[in-house]
């Protein structure tokens, strides 16, 4: 063992005389030719010189192409950060790389298969974003969102209206009676099959009176403390019970209101609550389903007697509401406005009993409004008076006037003509008005089965009779009409609309000579 450790100690020390020996033997040589030694030390310092610009060179690009990973390793990063903001719902991979890619010697990178799973989640990512690839349901599932009540809540059906109307209109119409006057327009609508009908009223008496349910009557309670005919009473006490009226509003006319009514008299302390009733129907438009709230809330306002416009407080209270609502429906905030003028219908009806007087004015009223809502609904086997006719004459804003002409006979061609002039001069329901500044105007012919058939030239009579229509209300629209019944009698139904306000009658309610 000892002498197998010892040889190469020997070997080594031999080599290393050698080599002491043969430097030696070298340097002689060299001291002995002094050019040889001087050429060979400056090719020593030549290949030195190569040697260290060869290794700066490597080294940089040995240090371009680290720069070169760094920077694409930076933009991967970016990439992947984008990806994550632009779908925050996709779920990234924590396992990235430090170092994506590594350096050869050659400054060429290589990538690690961390880097290029890196690179591949960042893809689907963006797959995920443009939409390319549905979002896998475990990523879903993965997050934290709470399970929340809403969830189970289910949206109650819209409950049927309770209260029906049966009147066979084209229109359903709300109607609302302000006051004493108003409660007696809102019952005789009531009995021709209106049954969204409400009656409100200050005095408990005057609403019993009224002939509506009694679920239907507000009774607006603010004492008597105040006197009669006093106007700013009634606003108080309607804006007292603004939300009461709201609720019997909903309850009443419910979602199938296709056009809400005010009915009130001119004069009384009641009519102090129109406008104010008005606004509350404006408030509750969207619950009932109005798409064009200012065309579709109407008023129908009975002027005073002569009698009782004598009072200068009724007919100061009279001048006030016609002048206000006269405004409103020129502003296209209401629609229609029909003035009845009490004065006048009694003029028309002077052998009317004190019992028959009130029911036949609000029944004539109710009666012709009834008139054009109903064949609006009805096909006609000649012209048909269609919905589309109705809404544009109850929507065109202004003033609107109705009347009804009848003949049992006539034999001249210009009969029905002189008729139906007669009717727009002397029964309409007010007085003062200027036909021409009428927008839309309806006209329908109703004969009875005889007659339509057996009558010759009629077509030609009830032509004549549109053509007066058309001359005396200039540029207004007509529509026209033309039906049958089993009555032995020929009618003309007319109803003008758009009409500027009838300023001689107002101002003979703000005489006070």
């Amino acid at each position: 063992m000892v002498r197998n450790a010892t040889k190469p100690a020997r070997r080594s020390s031999a080599r290393t005389s050698a080599a002491i020996t043969g430097g030696r033997m070298a340097g002689l040589s060299t001291a002995g030719n002094g050019r040889t030694s001087t050429a060979k030390a400056s090719a020593s310092n030549k290949t030195r010189v190569k040697a260290a610009a060869k290794g700066k060179t490597r080294a940089k690009a040995a240090t371009k192409s680290r720069a070169a990973a760094k920077s694409r390793a930076t933009t991967a990063a970016k990439s992947r950060a984008a990806a994550k903001a632009r779908t925050p719902r996709a779920k990234t991979s924590s396992r990235v790389a430090s170092k994506p890619r590594t350096v050869s010697r050659n400054g060429r990178g290589k990538a690690t298969p961390s880097a290029r799973a890196a690179v591949n989640s960042a893809i689907q990512e963006r797959r995920l974003w443009l939409g390319l690839d549905e979002q896998p349901t475990a990523a879903m599932n993965e997050l934290d969102v709470p399970q929340l009540p809403l969830e189970s809540f289910e949206i109650a059906p819209t409950p049927a209206d309770e209260i029906k109307d049966t009147s066979g209109g084209s229109t359903v119409f709300g109607w609302v009676g302000v006051g004493q006057a108003g409660g007696r327009i809102a019952q005789a609508f009531h009995g021709l099959g209106y049954g969204k009908s409400i009656a409100v009223n200050t005095c408990p008496h005057d609403l019993d009176a009224a002939g509506v349910p009694a679920r239907q009557k507000l009774w607006t309670n603010i004492g008597y403390e105040d006197g009669g005919k006093d106007m700013e009473r009634g606003r108080l006490a309607a804006e007292q019970y603004r939300q009461k009226l709201l609720h019997m509003i909903d309850h009443v006319f419910g979602h199938g209101v296709d056009h809400a009514m005010i009915a009130v008299g001119a004069g009384g302390g009641a009519s102090g609550a129109t406008t104010a009733v008005i606004d509350t129907l404006r408030a509750g438009a969207k619950r009932l389903g109005f798409r064009w709230p200012r065309r579709r809330i109407g008023v129908v306002c009975a002027l005073p007697t002569a009698g009782e416009a004598a009072s200068p407080k009724v007919r100061d209270n009279a001048y006030r509401l016609v002048t206000e609502l006269s405004s409103l429906a020129q502003q296209g905030r209401i629609a229609p406005l029909i003035f009845v003028d009490n004065d006048k219908v009694e003029r028309l009806y002077p052998k009317l009993t004190v019992k028959q007087f009130w029911p036949s004015v609000n029944n004539t009223v109710a009666g012709l409004f009834h008139v054009f809502n109903r064949l609006a609904a009805l096909p006609s086997a000649y012209t048909s008076f269609d919905p589309a006719d109705y809404r544009a004459i109850m929507q065109a804003g202004g003033c609107t006037v109705m009347g009804l002409t009848k003949l049992d006979k006539f034999a001249g061609q210009d009969d029905l003509s002189l008729a139906l002039r007669q009717n727009l001069d002397k029964t309409l329901l007010a007085d003062g008005f200027d036909l021409s500044t009428a927008t839309q105007v309806g006209a329908i012919v109703l004969g009875g089965r005889g007659i339509m058939a057996q009558k010759p030239g009629l077509q030609n009579l009830i032509n004549r009779a549109f053509d007066v229509l058309t001359d005396l209300t200039g540029q207004a629209t007509v529509h026209r009409g033309i039906y049958q019944d089993n009555r032995e009698s020929l009618r003309v139904y007319t109803i003008i609309s758009g009409m500027a306000p009838p300023t001689r009658r107002i101002n003979e309610l703000g005489d006070t000579e």
